[in-house]
């Protein structure tokens, strides 16, 4: 590819990543972290939120695995060049990945065989 069709890929999706919103909750961490979001306390006072969670439009929870140090060195180098964070990485592909098994299951049938609930059933 010549570099002028790779700048203009590079734009183009430039562009259509910047529409993802702005505000994603690694800027809102970042902004907890340098004391700069506030928010309203039960009482109406203006504190400063001390974690995501505090001020996260949607529930979050955290996922944890131990891995070799080889992979994680590998990740570091790939999310420094790359610029992004660990958060965004493990988010896009985590989605990529069970979007691929929900389409096995699909493909396979997977639960050909197992019970359906009957409806009305809770």
């Amino acid at each position: 590819m010549k570099h002028f069709d790779q700048y203009i890929q590079f734009r183009a999706l430039k562009f259509k990543f910047s529409a993802l919103g702005s505000m994603t909750l690694d800027d809102m961490e970042r902004m907890i972290e340098s004391g700069a979001l506030l928010k309203s306390d039960d009482d109406g006072k203006t504190v400063r939120p001390t974690s995501l969670e505090e001020i996260s439009p949607i529930p979050l929870r955290n996922v944890c695995a131990k891995l070799s140090v080889q992979l994680v060195e590998r990740l570091d180098n790939a999310l420094g060049i790359l610029d992004i964070s660990k958060r965004q990485f493990i988010e896009l592909a985590l989605i990529e990945a069970l979007d691929k098994v929900d389409q096995v299951l699909e493909d396979v049938d997977a639960f050909e065989y197992c019970e359906k609930p009957e409806q009305g059933a809770e």
